[in-house]
């Protein structure tokens, strides 16, 4: 408790002098630390590329913005925290909120950004409960999580078919992956699908014993990275046909350390870069132009703060309501197109991409 209070002070210091420096202030609220640091920097990145982007053509109704990167670290505490922090900053409170990364604490958090009318853009995957969630001032970019499931299902169900799955958890929830189970149910495959959690086992060793002894073919594991590494090393070292899939945005510079020797036998699920999309292609071949460049998550903290503008510049205001109003008519069109704008739409969610890890990078892999 005593470090929680710790880190909310932190937290206070480091970013409430800030508020008081630019006209129209923007926060990414995201981990800086943990083991989730890489893709938060990763969003950080991108939506400071957009701010300094439109800094230098003359900010947004001639005025400049400001970025605050907060650091949640994927706490549900300190992003209630840090919430409650913003909404009180008066005439200094932040134009727009991207985030949080981390959503389990989503509906709390959303309602105080409302309540304070605080503009929101969520960039990355809900829930698919909390993807129904509506406040007016709000913008649910790419959908949901557990599409992971349905698009991890149909790359099984086309190369992978009859094959035994074992999938690995945390605690109480898969992540992404948590309905996989339910795919398999639903299509009368239950019987080739069992799930593990690691906290019925004393160790990952144990764990892996237990897979390799029901003959699971294929590992489908959330968790930890470190945990996740370890298992594929025992599992791998026991059976070197098995095939591993895991969520990218689960894996940090532990998982790496723990899991080099079995890289190629892992496929990692992600959101779409779309660094090759023909719809992006000028904005990308523009920025590349002037030495920047968008991968990964970056270029969904670049096209919230983009949106962002876009919607302040066709409604000629910054003002909450009159934003709200704009979203709720359906009339606002974005140059990033549906792919990015669906609003928690499930009916046209973002779809899954696969990938492996070759000499430093991520590979798309089309299944």
């Amino acid at each position: 408790m005593l470090k929680q209070i710790v880190k909310i002070i932190v937290i206070a210091l480091t970013f409430w002098p800030l508020l008081c420096k630019a006209e129209v202030k923007v926060a990414v609220i995201a981990p800086k630390t943990g083991e989730y640091q890489i893709w938060g920097n990763e969003l950080i990145k991108g939506a400071q590329i957009a701010v300094n982007e439109i800094n230098r053509s003359g900010g947004i109704l001639g005025k400049k913005l400001e970025l605050m990167s907060i650091d949640d670290a994927c706490s549900d505490n300190l992003a209630i925290s840090a919430a409650e922090m913003l909404s009180v900053g008066l005439e200094n409170k932040p134009s727009l909120v991207i985030g949080p990364y981390c959503s389990n604490a989503f509906e709390t958090i959303s309602k105080i950004y409302s309540k304070a009318k605080i503009f929101q853009i969520v960039p990355t995957t809900l829930n698919y409960r909390d993807a129904g969630i509506e406040y007016g001032g709000m913008i649910k970019m790419v959908g949901f999580k557990e599409q992971a499931s349905r698009d991890f299902f149909k790359v099984y169900n086309k190369h992978f078919a009859g094959r035994k799955v074992a999938l690995v958890f945390e605690g109480e929830t898969g992540g992404g992956f948590s309905t996989v189970f339910d795919e398999f149910r639903k299509y009368g495959k239950s019987s080739l699908i069992k799930q593990y959690n690691f906290n019925d086992y004393t160790d990952t060793n144990s764990l892996a014993r237990a897979i390799n002894k029901a003959e699971e073919d294929i590992v489908v594991a959330m968790g930890r990275p470190k945990k996740i590494a370890k298992l594929i090393r025992d599992i791998a070292k026991r059976n070197d046909k098995t095939i591993f899939f895991t969520s990218k945005y689960a894996v940090g510079d532990s998982f790496f350390e723990y899991a080099e020797n079995y890289l190629d036998k892992i496929y990692f699920v992600a959101l779409p870069s779309f660094e090759d999309d023909p719809g992006f292609a000028e904005t990308l071949v523009k920025l590349r132009l002037h030495g920047i460049e968008l991968e990964g998550l970056n270029i969904y903290g670049y096209a919230a703060v983009k949106m962002w503008k876009e919607l302040v510049t066709e409604t000629k205001t910054l003002e909450y309501d009159a934003l709200s109003a704009k979203i709720r008519d359906g009339k606002f069109q974005t140059s990033w197109g549906k792919t990015f704008f669906n609003n928690g739409n499930v009916k046209e969610p973002v779809h899954y991409e696969f990938y492996q890890y070759q000499d430093g990078e991520y590979i798309q892999i089309n299944f």
